[in-house]
């Protein structure tokens, strides 16, 4: 299979279009303070089929260059993936203390981060549970998925390289900590919301993912018996009860299941996979996504202000929003294009030899 899965892709970018619209309905407009302006069920489990995207795409693209005990090839992973991550979210914290510093964050100021959270913020460690403060709240995502890369070479040796019953109970770990995350009371918008580096609950949600995201490419491959007929059907199904579980605001558990069979069956790339979720549009935004991601709470603020401003009607707070998710999708093609693959370019072209590359290559040719 091509090492780029459009519908993978592409469903990339409806979750972060959903939690951009997820963030900008969480803001207490009305109510004294304590209700939301609208609220999306679950959208921040969208997080969740994050992790388990990247475990899926790590085990597809590196499933032969790692996980052999080769310090070298592993070393060469983790320059990429930093090399992947770290320009836009460098870049994108300069744009948050720009708007600290202007006064435009409420109560925030510069003088809030002491010495070990500037140093925290600048090494990605906000989701590890280190009690740092974080620039980019949302960014523990990042971090947290930085910390599952160390892990990779026994993820991989548990999950891909062994027997199907140690991949199995591997799966099971993983749903126990998700559980475990489920009940920590620690949640802030549902019983999986649990974000607050205080915890290393954050790590464990991130690290689960990503373990059932490499359990997913190991077994994703039965599908390949039903027809494409069938995988269609399947497919529609699981959204039907994902929209459904939605609507009722059902458990955090349930649609967190859910999230694994869709995976699956976006990964076989079927005829209704590549309309939904391979077309140009949405693809597009999963190409962006991780910039979307980051940037898009800078403007959640300045759609308040507006709706403040104009009338504090509810037209206004609709229009501000649009006005926000164009600016936020014209400064993530942007930091796409301008950020971050020059910047991949560089990291990559800086810390990694070339051997090492044509290295990584004819392992992963093997």
């Amino acid at each position: 299979m091509a090492a780029d899965i459009r519908a993978l892709t592409g469903v990339r970018g409806v979750a972060a279009a959903v939690i951009v619209v997820y963030h900008f309905g969480d803001v207490q407009l009305y109510g004294g303070g304590n209700l939301a302006y609208y609220r999306i069920p679950h959208g921040y489990l969208l997080v969740d089929m994050f992790f388990m995207l990247s475990g899926y795409v790590i085990g597809l693209t590196y499933r032969d260059a790692l996980g052999y005990g080769d310090l070298k090839n592993f070393t060469t992973f983790l320059w990429k993936r930093v090399a992947r991550l770290y320009p836009a979210y460098f870049a994108i914290g300069l744009l948050y203390i720009a708007k600290i510093a202007a006064g435009l964050s409420g109560q925030d100021t510069l003088s809030m981060f002491s010495a070990y959270d500037i140093v925290g913020n600048l090494l990605m460690l906000t989701g590890w549970g280190f009690y740092i403060h974080p620039l980019i709240g949302v960014a523990w995502a990042a971090s947290a998925e930085m910390g599952s890369y160390l892990l990779v070479p026994l993820l991989m040796l548990v999950t891909i390289r062994r027997g199907p019953l140690l991949c199995g109970l591997t799966v099971v770990a993983a749903l126990v900590a998700i559980y475990a995350v489920s009940i920590s009371g620690r949640g802030s918008g549902g019983p999986l919301d649990v974000v607050n580096g205080n915890s290393f609950y954050p790590m464990l949600r991130a690290v689960a993912g990503f373990t059932l995201g490499l359990s997913i490419f190991r077994f994703a491959g039965v599908l390949d018996r039903l027809s494409m007929t069938a995988q269609d059907a399947l497919l529609a199904v699981i959204l039907v009860a994902i929209v459904t579980i939605v609507s009722l605001a059902a458990g955090d558990r349930l649609l967190y299941l859910l999230f694994i069979p869709l995976v699956a069956v976006l990964s076989r790339d079927g005829r209704l996979a590549q309309v939904l979720f391979g077309n140009a549009l949405v693809y597009r935004l999963g190409i962006i996504s991780y910039s979307i991601y980051l940037i898009h709470p800078l403007f959640v603020s300045f759609a308040v202000r507006a709706w403040r401003h104009f009338g504090q009607t509810e037209l206004a707070y609709l229009l501000a929003s649009a006005a926000c998710f164009v600016v936020i999708w014209l400064l993530s093609e942007l930091s796409y294009r301008l950020v971050e693959m020059p910047g991949r370019k560089v990291l990559v072209n800086l810390f990694i030899p070339k051997q090492s590359h044509a290295t990584a290559a004819r392992s992963a040719a093997r």
